[in-house]
C-alpha cells in the first residue's frame, strides 16, 4: 500500500512544525533564490493564495515589483536569470557564483527565516548543481546558529536519474547537508510557507 497521502502531509506538517519552532522572533521572511523563472513565478502564485505576499523582480504587480535586485525585502523571490544579473557572466542554472553569493548575504540578514531553492537538472545546467551549493548553505546556516537562530533550507530538485546529474544523488547530498527536498517547487514553496506558519511568522 505504501505511505497514505495524508500520512504524507502529516509527516510534512510535523517536520515542517519541527523546523518552525526553531525560528527566532525576528526571524520572520521568505528568501527565495530561483535559477529559473518559471519556478519563481509559480511560487509567487502559490504563496500568495496561502496569504504570503512577496515581493519580486518577475511580480505582475508593479507595485511588489523589486526595484534593487541586489537587496531582498520582507518576503522575496528572485529571479536570478533577469538580465540584470545575467549581463556579462552566463546563466545561473550554468554559473552558480550569484546564488552562492546571495545565500550568504541572506543569512546575514537576521529577519531571514527560510531560504527557498530550486535545483534544476539537465544537459547545459551545472554539472553538480546541488553540491555546488553545500558549502555556501552550511556556512549560512552555521553563522544563522551562532546568533542563536535557525535557518531552514527549502529546495526542490527538478530531473530525473536520467540526467547527467543524477536526481537521487542530488537529492541525497542536499538532504545530508540539511536541507528539505520536496518532490516540486510547488510543494517546496508550499512547506517553506508551513515552516513560517509553524513558527508564526505570518
Amino acid at each position: 500500500g505504501g505511505v497514505s497521502e495524508q500520512g504524507k502531509e502529516d509527516a510534512l506538517g510535523a517536520k515542517a512544525a519541527e523546523e518552525g519552532k526553531r525560528l527566532k522572533e525576528e526571524q520572520r521572511y521568505l528568501r527565495g533564490l530561483f535559477s529559473g523563472g518559471t519556478l519563481c513565478a509559480e511560487a509567487l502564485f502559490l504563496l500568495s493564495k496561502k496569504g504570503i505576499t512577496a515581493w519580486s523582480n518577475i511580480h505582475p504587480d508593479s507595485k511588489l515589483k523589486l526595484v534593487d535586485l541586489w537587496k531582498s525585502r520582507e518576503h522575496c523571490l528572485v529571479d536570478l536569470g533577469d538580465d540584470v544579473f545575467t549581463v556579462g557572466r552566463p546563466h545561473p542554472m550554468i554559473d552558480p557564483t550569484l546564488r552562492i553569493e546571495r545565500i550568504l548575504r541572506e543569512a546575514e540578514d537576521p529577519e531571514t527565516a527560510v531560504l527557498l531553492l530550486d535545483i534544476v537538472l539537465g544537459y547545459g545546467a551545472h554539472p553538480d548543481p546541488g553540491g555546488v551549493l553545500i558549502p555556501s548553505i552550511a556556512k549560512a546556516k552555521h553563522e544563522v546558529e551562532k546568533r542563536g537562530g535557525y535557518l531552514s533550507v527549502v529546495a526542490s530538485v527538478t530531473g530525473t536519474d536520467q540526467d547527467p546529474q543524477v536526481y537521487s544523488l542530488q537529492k541525497e547530498k542536499l538532504e545530508k547537508a540539511g536541507v528539505a527536498i520536496l518532490p516540486s517547487n510547488a510543494q517546496a514553496a508550499l512547506y517553506a510557507a508551513m515552516v513560517l506558519e509553524k513558527g508564526q511568522k505570518i
